[in-house]
């Protein structure tokens, strides 16, 4: 197992990097599944999403021996976008119990610009405790400066921010934001992919990648689905179809139940006719008849 552990993370069983390591992983697996029942329309995606945020960015910043909560400044952001995604998509009729029924908008500049600029503040954000020292930080996008550890630490944030930040477009039904979810993730597995060469590594995380290819996979699904009509979620609402669908080809057609009772109603005073001529005919004298 621990032989696992260490093949996944990079790091030995039971340290902090392998434990934030693998909180990585799993908010990176919430995520793809969540973006799985998002491409059903199923609001229970939003809550995977915000637990993958609460499972990684939250959770490694109060991680005992990290302590370092100046990273809450990226992370709440991030579980804030999700919620904020949720609002929105909670603002369409539902289908059923759980799925809703949104019809995506068209694509847009001023959208598109608005979550890159989203996705930039995130970024931003996530250096935590460097946001205090606004020269210093900026200072790392010189030329001389953004190599090896920097330049990993902004793509991997930036990257990371433009998921967080499509999330919210696709709450507002735009299906094109799916697309930014497919690069950003495509971006930190590409950066994982290259991590050696980036930071002198020894090989990739495998358990990281693996996530993330599974982000890309997700979210072109996602893409895809939102492209198609929404079928049948439930078979109350195939049932309710087709009652709708009855009573419209025959507008004098009875419910069956209501149908039965009045045949039973029926049957019940036939009975009643002829049990009472029953007892009339036996309750008649007899009449003699005469003899020759």
């Amino acid at each position: 197992m621990n032989e696992i552990i260490e093949t996944l993370t990079g790091s030995a069983a039971g340290t902090s990097q392998a434990t934030i390591m693998l909180l990585t992983m799993l908010s990176s697996l919430l995520l793809a599944v969540g973006i799985i029942l998002l491409a059903r329309r199923n609001d229970f995606g939003w809550w995977l999403v915000m637990l993958g945020y609460f499972a990684n960015p939250l959770v490694a910043a109060l991680y005992p021996g990290q302590n370092d909560y100046w990273l809450l400044l990226g992370a709440i952001p991030l579980f804030i976008c999700a919620a904020t995604a949720m609002y929105g998509f909670s603002r369409h009729p539902l289908k059923g119990r759980f799925t809703r029924v949104l019809a995506p908008t068209q694509f847009s500049v001023v959208g598109l610009l608005g979550l890159l600029l989203l996705a930039v503040a995130l970024t931003i954000l996530q250096w935590g405790h460097a946001v205090t020292t606004p020269q210093r930080l900026f200072a790392t996008l010189s030329a001389d400066q953004m190599s090896g550890p920097l330049l990993t630490a902004w793509l991997n944030f930036f990257f990371t921010a433009l998921i967080g930040a499509s999330l919210v477009g696709v709450g507002f039904a735009q299906r094109w934001a799916w697309g930014l979810t497919a690069l950003g993730g495509a971006g930190l597995a590409l950066l994982t992919t290259l991590q050696p060469q980036l930071s002198g590594s020894e090989e990739p995380l495998f358990g990281l990648l693996l996530g993330y290819v599974l982000v890309v996979v997700t979210a072109v699904y996602a893409w895809i689905a939102w492209g198609t009509p929404l079928a049948q979620t439930s078979g109350e609402d195939t049932s309710e179809d087709s009652a709708a669908a009855d009573a419209d080809a025959d507008p004098d057609a009875l419910d069956p139940e209501t149908e039965a009772a009045l045949e039973a109603k029926v049957d019940a005073e036939i009975a009643a006719e002829q049990a009472a001529d029953a007892a009339a005919t036996k309750g008649e004298p007899s009449k003699d008849v005469p003899s020759k």
